[in-house]
């Protein structure tokens, strides 16, 4: 919900430095100074287009701004940096990025894009702007992991401003692409923007796991859950499970191999988990699930970690009884298709007129996911003026 209060308060306390660290702090390095300035002039379209893609509001509410643009605002040193992520979501709010042709250097091109996540709309929508013809290819939903994100941490209403924007842009095709469908692809598109993610979700790999709920099960699952829900991971995703399970009305337990400061769960969600009274199991890892009258017993044997590089399974045991047990271990790649990403030097432009960007070149935020596409893309563009 937009806050025209809060935008007037907040955007004139930015110092508009000379040297702005906060545009360096951010992933995709975004002109903050530029953005505000717009926004104190009251040209929210103009500060829009200054990001320049349809995430803003977004990034606003599920990137780690205490790490990022907050962290790096000058302003922090006393303890009130400026609140970059509420104005950019507050400000796309009102005015909502729009994706229109803004160019004519890809008029005639046809380029297609694998994957309709966040990485792979961010370079289809430039694409478009510059007037290509691009087709989208998507196995399940466009920005699907999005949707998986609890309304409570991401309002489902900013997603669909998103989806909204992109309507009726692109040509998309509801179907896997694999190992063998690929080199085709890049035979009939000029250009071929990979960014298919972590497709395969990983597995617990013990006895029982047949009991356990996958992650985007439990999060979309609209059925009874009840009682007491063991979450096994230590990410954002298993946080989200956790805090759904406790909107639930169940008692919510996180059950990670390694220490707190190990989990790669942002710490502000943890905490925010914490307040809501979910408990946290650490050092223990899953050994096997049995079902144990109406409920499942689920064995965790003692862990020794010492960072996320070393992990020592001990010989001691525990039984933990629970009504739910809800794996959220994320996911993995699709071997086939990013074998295609080992031929280039380039991970942005692996080779030919193959690009890619998302998780495939290391990132797991929706910044570096967008920040990517913009550096994929330009890498393809300036190839254009190459030849």
């Amino acid at each position: 919900m937009c806050d025209n209060n809060f935008i007037a308060s907040e955007s004139v306390r930015c110092l508009g430095c000379a040297k702005p660290s906060c545009r360096n702090g951010c992933p995709i390095h975004n002109d903050i100074p530029s953005f505000i300035r717009a926004v104190q002039n009251g040209d929210y379209s103009g500060a829009v287009d200054i990001v320049g893609h349809p995430f803003g509001e977004i990034c606003g509410y599920v990137c780690p701004r205490e790490l990022h643009c907050t962290a790096h605002c000058v302003l922090s040193a006393k303890g009130a940096p400026v609140q970059t992520g509420e104005l950019e979501r507050n400000v796309f709010a009102i005015q909502p990025y729009c994706v229109q042709r803004r160019g004519n250097l890809l008029h005639g091109k046809n380029i297609a894009v694998v994957g309709g996540g966040v990485s792979g709309i961010t370079f289809a929508v430039k694409a478009y702007e510059q007037g290509a013809d691009v087709t989208v290819y998507e196995r399940d939903g466009l920005l699907s992991t999005l949707q998986l994100i609890p309304n409570f941490r991401l309002p489902r209403v900013a997603l669909n401003r998103v989806l909204d924007g992109i309507q009726g842009k692109f040509n998309v095709i509801y179907r896997n692409v694999d190992g063998d469908t690929l080199p085709k692809l890049l035979q009939q598109y000029c250009a071929v923007y990979l960014a298919t993610g972590q497709t395969r979700i990983r597995t617990l790999g013990v006895s029982g796991e047949q009991f356990a709920l996958p992650h985007n099960k439990f999060l979309t699952e609209r059925g009874e859950i009840s009682g007491s829900v063991a979450v096994i991971g230590g990410g954002n995703t298993a946080i989200d499970c956790a805090r759904t399970a406790l909107k639930r009305g169940c008692k919510a337990t996180v059950v990670y191999r390694r220490q707190r400061a190990d989990m790669p769960a942002f710490d502000s969600e943890i905490n925010a988990a914490l307040g809501e009274g979910a408990e946290f199991c650490f050092n223990v890892a899953p050994v096997n699930i049995v079902c144990d009258g109406d409920g499942l017993a689920l064995t965790v044997c003692r862990t020794v970690s010492d960072g996320r590089n070393s992990l020592t399974l001990t010989d001691q045991t525990h039984v933990m009884h629970c009504d739910t047990v809800v794996t959220a271990l994320g996911g993995s790649f699709d071997a086939e298709i990013y074998l295609q990403l080992t031929l280039g030097d380039d991970k942005y432009h692996p080779v030919g007129n193959l690009y890619a960007g998302g998780d495939a070149t290391g990132g797991s935020l929706v910044a570096d996911a967008v920040r990517d596409a913009l550096r994929a893309f330009d890498n393809f563009t300036h190839s254009l003026g190459e030849k």
